[in-house]
Order: C-alpha cells, then structure tokens, then sequence
C-alpha cells in the first residue's frame, strides 16, 4: 500500500511524460455531455493504492448525463462544486499543453447527480479544455492525465485520489468498459439499450472503509479475479453473451477487495440478499458501484416488474435507466 496521502500543487501536472503538442488553436468555447459510469469492479487494489493509478476494473456507462460549459477568460472561474480540484486539472492541462489562456468552467446540472461524479467530471473538463484548443492530445494521453491529476481538497490541500481509470474510460466511450493495471482498456462492448438498468439505493449508512484490509485481501484474490476477467468475462463480452457477463461480474462481487466495501454497509448482508433476489428474478448483470452500496441491475422489460417488486419490499429508493453506449458528446460553440 502506498505510503499516506500524496499532496499536489494547484496546476502543477503530474505523470507523464506527456506528448508535445505539435500546434495549439486559438481556444474556441465548448459544450461537454457526459453520462455517469457505474464502477462494478476492481480487479487488484493493491495496485489502485501503491500510489499511482492502475489496478483495473469494470465499469458501465448509464444513460443519465451532466452537461459543462467551458468558455476561454482570462482569469479561471470554476463554477462547480469541486473548484479547487478541477481548476487543478485545468490549469495542469494548459501546462502540459503550453497554453496561456484559462477557462470558465459551468455546469447547470451539476446537482442532479445522484452520487459523486468527480471523476467523470473531471475527464469531461479535460476532454473540454483539449477540444477548445484543437484537440492536441488523443483520448488515451487525456484518460492518463485525469487519471495521475485526479485530486480531492481536503484543508485546502489537493491531495491525490487512488484511480483505475475505469469511470474515465466508461463516461468517454459508454458502455461496458474492461480497464487493466496502467490504465489500459481491454475490452468495450456495448449493452443492448432495450434493457433497463435499476440503481438501488442501500438504507443502511456505510461504515468507515478500511483500505487496508481492501489491499490485504486482494494479495490473495487477485488472481482469481485476473483470471475471472481474462478467461470468462472478456471472452463473454466479445461475444456480447450478456448473461455469461453477468454471472462473471457476480462472482467477483464475492471475492477481494468488493467484499470489503459491501461488508461496510451493515456487514452487507442487505446488498447481497437484494442482489441474490434480483438475480433469482431474471436480472442478468447485478453489481455494486464502487464503495458507495449503490445495487445497479440490467434487466430485460418481460422481468422488470418482478425485479421492481422485490425492491418495493425493501423501501430502498431507486432509479431506473438505461445503459449508455454513446459516450461523451463534444460541441465546439461558434
């Protein structure tokens, strides 16, 4: 496990080294969609808290989105409600990519999240900033950047936040997203959208998270996860084998370092007796978004009334939607 809290300084990047941009455009204003990206599964977090980004996972895109405008100042206006953060990754952006200028940053919807979306914001302002001047670096470069720059303010200090890289990749590209160690994808695929997805929100407050005992844990079960996603979960996705993919999204529900983050909700015995039920019911993919206890179910329309039913039972709020398989969505503004 990494060594304490890592502390960056406002606008200075980190990672890299980056690529040169070859020629920067005068900064035009853009508008960024971007959907929500449910994380469902780290795959070795002993390599999520070493101190860098990585460690892999899965993550599905969903069909309910923000919108940010960036707009070229000449002074940075942060218009959200993690300033200090996102200006961080705007003006380490401009350092990297020799621009002089800033940006104000807006969104109307912000609010309308319906969990943090720290991530997918800060990769829709990257993504934002890069297009206003021309597009210099590629999605691969971007995803790397927000990944290595992704910071919280805790005292009025950024301090690093451990990252796969699997929200990055799901809210650029939409659907289901497979990201291996150093941020890598290794599979997307999209989910057919007749389908719904249900978000289930737990009743029962989370525990403190022991990070600890997530990386301890994983030294044993990370292999068995590797090889859940190599030799099952990948092959299913390639073929779009949607219930072969969720039987194997399942399983790692019960090993490693998910375990932790279910178990700190009321030791997780709700969560897993819900997914239980929802799986019995016909739900083909059922998982929990990263340590937050959000239960996301795919269920085809024949089964959603059945699956509703045994939510009704439970009086947890819920929201339906659908996959996403689009991705963010980029408009240059004249």
């Amino acid at each position: 496990m990494g060594s304490g809290q890592r502390f960056l300084e406002l606008g200075e990047p980190v990672g890299g080294p980056y690529p040169a941009p070859s020629r920067i455009e005068m900064s035009h204003p853009a508008s960024v969609r971007v959907p929500m990206c449910l994380d469902l599964a780290t795959i070795d977090s002993t390599e999520k808290f070493s101190g860098t980004p990585g460690g892999g996972g899965i993550g599905i895109a969903v069909d309910m989105a923000i919108s940010l405008k960036i707009e070229p100042t000449h002074d940075w206006d942060i218009q959200l409600r993690s300033k200090l953060p996102i200006e961080h990754i705007g003006r380490a952006l401009c350092s990297v990519l020799l621009h002089e200028g800033a940006f104000r940053i807006s969104s109307p919807d912000e609010s309308a999240a319906p969990f943090d979306i720290s991530n997918e914001i800060a990769m829709a302002v990257a993504a934002g900033i890069n297009a206003s001047l021309g597009r210099p670096l590629g999605q691969r470069e971007l995803r790397r950047f927000v990944s290595y720059n992704l910071a919280k303010e805790t005292n009025g200090m950024l301090v690093s936040v451990p990252d796969t890289g699997v929200r990055e990749a799901g809210c650029l590209f939409g659907g289901l997203v497979i990201v291996t160690d150093e941020l890598e994808i290794a599979c997307r695929t999209p989910l057919p959208d007749n389908g719904n997805l249900i978000l289930i929100f737990p009743s029962a407050k989370a525990g403190d998270l022991d990070q600890g005992k997530m990386v301890q844990i994983d030294e044993k079960d990370r292999e068995k996860k590797a090889l859940e996603v190599l030799m099952r979960l990948i092959p299913a996705s390639i073929k779009s084998e949607v219930a072969k993919m969720g039987d194997s999204i399942y399983r790692l529900q019960l090993l490693g370092s998910k375990v932790v983050e279910i178990r700190s909700f009321n030791n997780g015995k709700e969560i897993y007796r819900l997914m239980s039920m929802l799986r019995v019911k016909g739900c083909s993919l059922v998982g929990v978004h990263a340590e937050t206890g959000v239960v996301a179910a795919y269920v085809q329309p024949d089964a959603l009334d059945e699956c509703l039913d045994v939510i009704e039972h439970t009086s947890a709020k819920r929201v339906i939607t659908r996959p996403e398989n689009k991705g963010m969505k980029i408009t240059m503004v004249k």
